[in-house]
């Protein structure tokens, strides 16, 4: 688009129209609690959450009492029958397992937990059996 305007600027053959500050907005500064995951969203709204919020302050989400980053992440639409924040496996070839929303599910791909390296959603579940049945907290 830019090498469509600029000539016809230089040419003179458009004039600059001063923004209306009426309708302008303001982002406040963005603090570390905005990153907590609330499951009863639906799964686009948290997967835009996850991208956007990369590599800080990053989303998370709470088990055991430590903080559990979820650093990759697809939604998965159209998945029905599990409640927002509970943890399920996932067909073979997906992400290592799903979160449930408020609509759909969330596959998750990586995960960090709090004091841990960056691992595979699949090196995680080996390490933490219980997890699969988990019920995640909504903020």
């Amino acid at each position: 688009m830019l090498l469509e305007v600029i000539p016809r600027y230089v040419k003179g053959e458009l004039s600059p129209v001063p923004q209306n500050n009426a309708g302008a907005t303001y982002c406040g500064m963005i603090i570390k609690e905005e990153g907590e995951i609330d499951w009863t969203l639906p799964a686009a709204d948290i997967w835009r959450k996850v991208r956007a919020y990369q590599p800080w302050p990053g989303c998370f989400t709470r088990w055991q009492g430590k903080q559990l980053k979820i650093i990759e992440a697809i939604p998965l639409p159209g998945q029905k029958g599990i409640k927002p924040g509970q943890v399920t496996t996932l067909e073979k070839g997906k992400a290592g397992f799903g979160i449930g929303t408020g609509d759909g599910m969330q596959g998750v791909i990586r995960v960090q937990l709090e004091g841990k390296k960056i691992m595979s959603a699949g090196e995680f579940l080996r390490g933490q059996q219980k997890f699969i049945g988990a019920v995640l907290p909504s903020d």
